[in-house]
Formats: structure tokens, C-alpha cells, sequence
């Protein structure tokens, strides 16, 4: 369980190492302008919008109170980062998921040497991608809505925040290894059943995932780096599990 748990970051370290790799380069540059333009916006949107906000409420406030104006910063980044993390990251891989498929399907033929998705056209390919998405994209809302109830809660919601961690960890596994999963054919279903296999696993590659998208600048490479590291370990570790379950089925 620790073995599998502390494995799961190794894989996000394979994945920086993949995408710098002849052959896939070329497949990182559309997921890496989407995250950009997209977050990069997304801030600048924030600031446009909050710094008006917070400098009117400070000429209000005394001089020698100026500290809260970092205070409160500090605040509003905090809460920007919960908001961003649980609303960009599902509908920028919404975006960029026809292109994160595709890089997906050209790491695991580097790594394996077989064809994926030989007999599908790039348009199935994209339209499937984009139809996935979307189903955890409710699975996300409808979890997300428990949790917040849970929040709510006195006494208990307590613990509120080391859940919310643990989901997000289950999120990012589940929103990132969809790609080379949905390649090979796995239903949401199925992939929730595979990844419930090897759990730690997928909880400690979704927790480092998590890390870095909290990061400024590095970001910005949070999605293709994930992609590459979800399909490396699809083909070393859950390709393995997925044939036993299915030879045993």
C-alpha cells in the first residue's frame, strides 16, 4: 500500500521526462497554449477584477492597517486556488481533451510499440474524448455538492478539508488516466473499477499531481505532464491488472 502510494509521484517525474522526448514534443505544444491562455486569463480576469475591490476598501482603512491589504490578498489567493482547482482544471481538460487524447495514444505506441485507436479517425477520437470529459465533469458536480453539505456541517466539518483533499487526489487520477484508458476502450465504469484495484496508487499519483498545479509557473505544464505521466503508468502498471481482470471475467 506505501509502496504503491509513494510510486504513484514517480510517475509524474516519467511523464516530465516523456514530453521533452522526440516523437511527442510536438504533441505537448496545443494542451500547453490551452493552459496558459486559459489560466493565464483566468488570473488576470481575478486581479482585474478584485484589486479595484480591495483598494477601495482600503482607502477606508487607517495607514498603520496597510497589513491587511496582504492579509487579505492572501485570502483571496487561497480562495482562488480552491475555486480554480476544482472549476479550471475539469473544463480546461474539457478543451483540451481531443489533443490530450491523441498525445496519450502517441505515448503508449512509443512505449509499446502496437497501434492504438488504429481503426478510429481523429474526429471519434476527439468526440469520445470530449464525451468522457463531460460525464466526470457531472461526477465532479455531484460529488463536489456532497462534500459541501458535509462542509457545513458543525463539528464534523472539521475533517472537511483533508476529505476534500483525498477527492481531489481521486480526481486528478481518474481525470488524467481517462485518456490512455479511454483509448483502450474502458467505460468511466470501468476505469473507476480499475483505479479502485490499485488505489493507493492512483491516490498518490493524483496527490502529486495536485502539488503541482498549486505551483505559479509550472502550472502551466501541470496538464500535458499528467497525460504523459497517466499513460506511462497505465502501460507499466494498470494494463497489466486491466488484461488479469478481464482474462478472469
Amino acid at each position: 500500500m506505501i509502496a504503491d502510494f509513494t510510486r504513484g509521484p514517480t510517475y509524474l517525474a516519467k511523464g516530465f521526462s516523456m514530453i521533452t522526448q522526440p516523437g511527442i514534443r510536438g504533441y505537448v505544444v496545443m494542451p500547453l497554449l490551452i493552459n496558459i491562455l486559459l489560466f493565464g486569463g483566468l488570473l488576470w480576469y481575478g486581479y482585474a477584477q478584485f484589486n479595484p475591490l480591495i483598494e477601495s476598501a482600503m482607502s477606508w482603512v487607517p495607514g498603520w492597517l496597510d497589513f491587511l491589504r496582504w492579509i487579505i490578498w492572501m485570502v483571496v489567493i487561497v480562495l482562488t486556488t480552491i475555486i480554480v482547482f476544482f472549476t479550471f482544471t475539469p473544463f480546461a481538460n474539457i478543451v483540451a481533451a481531443p489533443f490530450n487524447a491523441i498525445m496519450a495514444e502517441k505515448i503508449e505506441e512509443k512505449l509499446t510499440g502496437k497501434d492504438i485507436n488504429s481503426g478510429k479517425s481523429l474526429m471519434t477520437i476527439a468526440k469520445d474524448s470530449i464525451i468522457s470529459q463531460i460525464g466526470k465533469l457531472i461526477y465532479i458536480v455531484l460529488w463536489s455538492i456532497g462534500l459541501l453539505l458535509f462542509s457545513l456541517i458543525p463539528v464534523i466539518n472539521i475533517i472537511a478539508p483533508f476529505l476534500w483533499v483525498i477527492f481531489g487526489s481521486w480526481l486528478l487520477s481518474l481525470e488524467y488516466l481517462d485518456y490512455p484508458m479511454g483509448n483502450n476502450d474502458l467505460t468511466f465504469k470501468e476505469q473507476k473499477a480499475s483505479l479502485k484495484q490499485r488505489k493507493s496508487l492512483a491516490m498518490g499519483f493524483g496527490g502529486s499531481v495536485m502539488i503541482i498545479t498549486t505551483i505559479p509557473l509550472v502550472n502551466f505544464l501541470a496538464i500535458p505532464v499528467a497525460v504523459a505521466g497517466a499513460t506511462v503508468m497505465w502501460v507499466e502498471q494498470l494494463n497489466k491488472n486491466q488484461a488479469l481482470t478481464n482474462a478472469n471475467s
